[in-house]
């Protein structure tokens, strides 16, 4: 099977997602910006216990994302 440079790259960010959520789990950590919301410049680390939903969201949604790009290569 030869694979493309494309397809390298989305193996790759696939992967760096994977680590990312890895490392949340780990830590028991996010990161996720200020109080403010949306519109904050401020960027920091929150714990799991301050921050549940977007943890999960984080968790499942990276897992998600990062295991259909590593996988999708190999399928078509």
């Amino acid at each position: 099977m030869d694979l493309t440079t494309i397809e390298i790259v989305r193996i790759s960010v696939g992967l760096v997602i994977l680590a990312y959520v890895g490392y949340c789990i780990i830590n028991q950590k996010v990161w996720l910006r200020g109080p403010i919301g949306l519109f904050s410049k401020t960027y920091a680390w929150g714990a799991k216990e301050e921050n549940p939903s977007v943890f999960m969201l984080h968790v499942i949604a990276g897992s998600a994302f990062g295991i259909w790009l590593v996988a999708m290569p190999f399928f078509f």
